[in-house]
């Protein structure tokens, strides 16, 4: 099959997958934890495990992807098992009646899905070419906005009416499992080999080996830590009656699931066409400028008109964000090693989404969600300021064309 034909069926199954994704991220980023929350009355201590439970999963891709090696799996065919164990497991927890069941089960539902992120990356690095693979990916992440913000609206009119229903929605989110395990099959893709992405090992020692990639891991750490731990805390100021705004679960869905996927459906081509034609610094650190906005508008109000405000902000940085986040490896990194760069870059982001709503939620339980969005803000501010220091880095090669 050539380069073109690969490229065209690769974009032609992701546009198919992302739909079904999409419900996924709505299921993952607002609905677990609502229905914690509301229906089992979560302590702390276990709402934090279910939003770190994505991050957790990212922990373990490294040892993931040299397994799917060892094993000369096909990418695409392990991201497909990946998928299916996801809905299993999906399946487990809405039969389930306890919290530590609930909780037990949503986590490893959600790691397992996580471990699919290396994997879609070296599908993007086997079967786009450099000069495409931001344009690819926008339309398939305006489709997962939409599909988020559908999902969202009516999911939060489920619960609204009963908050029993999330047995619904759960089935819901297993069958669009099943539906991305299936469009992710059928693209083409290489089975990956030990010689090329090496041991767990070798691959952490890309960190100091590779010191500009290090480097930008660290500065990653700093912005990722101010994001993560003010994420979960948006719900919580929404959903907790303690802090002014009590919203109602459709309200809830509304500014934290549908405001923010709508910007990022109308920001995300902007965004890709930046990462194709910017330096990847600017491209970064003006994503970084809207995550503060977004977090200085957001924990300091408790009118929706606000709130909708700064979420949209939120949106348009994660239009970009997203991109950024899945392809800045293959930035500096050779082709055939873009899985290894990116499963450090996930694990790093698994050990800090692991770690930040923990901190999230004790800096809560100490203070007020504004030290937590004060917090958040200088730990961006400071990854700003890193970023900048490494623009002119001979690594990135001849100036990006800046328009």
């Amino acid at each position: 099959m050539n380069t073109s034909t690969k490229a065209e069926q690769t974009y032609r199954y992701d546009i198919l997958r992302a739909p079904f994704y999409g419900i996924l991220e709505a299921g993952w980023s607002t609905f677990a934890l609502v229905i914690a929350i509301r229906y089992f009355e979560a302590p702390d201590k276990y709402k934090s495990f279910i939003a770190g439970a994505w991050s957790m999963g990212f922990l373990l891709t490294p040892l993931t992807l040299y397994l799917v090696a060892k094993l000369r799996y096909r990418s695409s065919l392990a991201c497909a098992c990946m998928f299916g164990a996801s809905a299993v497991l999906m399946v487990g927890a809405t039969l389930a009646q306890s919290l530590l069941i609930f909780t037990l089960l949503i986590m490893l539902s959600q790691i397992a899905t996580a471990q699919q992120g290396p994997l879609m990356l070296q599908i993007y690095s086997d079967n786009y070419t450099s000069k495409e693979r931001g344009s690819r990916m926008t339309v398939p992440f305006i489709l997962m906005a939409l599909c988020t913000s559908l999902f969202a609206y009516f999911g939060g009119k489920l619960l609204d009416a009963s908050i029993n229903n999330y047995r619904i929605l759960f089935a819901v989110i297993t069958l669009a499992a099943v539906g991305a395990a299936w469009a992710v099959s059928r693209i083409p893709s290489k089975a990956l080999t030990t010689e090329h992405i090496g041991n767990p090992w070798q691959s952490f020692s890309l960190i100091w080996k590779d010191k500009l990639f290090g480097y930008l891991l660290g500065s990653w750490m700093l912005l990722g830590f101010g994001n993560l731990i003010t994420l979960p805390i948006r719900v919580e100021y929404l959903a907790n009656p303690d802090y002014g705004v009590n919203a109602s679960n459709t309200s809830i869905a509304f500014l934290v699931l549908i405001v923010p996927a709508t910007a990022r459906v109308l920001s995300t081509k902007l965004w890709g066409h930046f990462f194709d034609r910017l330096h990847l610094i600017t491209t970064r650190n003006m994503l970084n400028v809207f995550f503060m906005l977004s977090i200085a508008c957001f924990f300091f109000t408790t009118n929706l008109v606000l709130l909708t405000f700064a979420m949209a902000l939120l949106g348009v940085a994660m239009g970009g964000g997203k991109i950024v986040w899945s392809l800045w490896v293959t930035k500096i990194a050779p082709d055939e090693k873009a899985s290894s760069y990116m499963s450090i870059h996930m694990a790093l982001t698994g050990f800090r989404g692991t770690l930040a709503p923990f901190i999230g939620y004790w800096i809560l339980s100490q203070s007020a969600p504004k030290v937590v969005a004060i917090v958040g803000l200088v730990l961006i501010a400071l990854s700003v300021v890193l970023f900048e220091f490494v623009r002119k880095h001979p690594r990135w090669g001849a100036r990006p064309i800046e328009p």
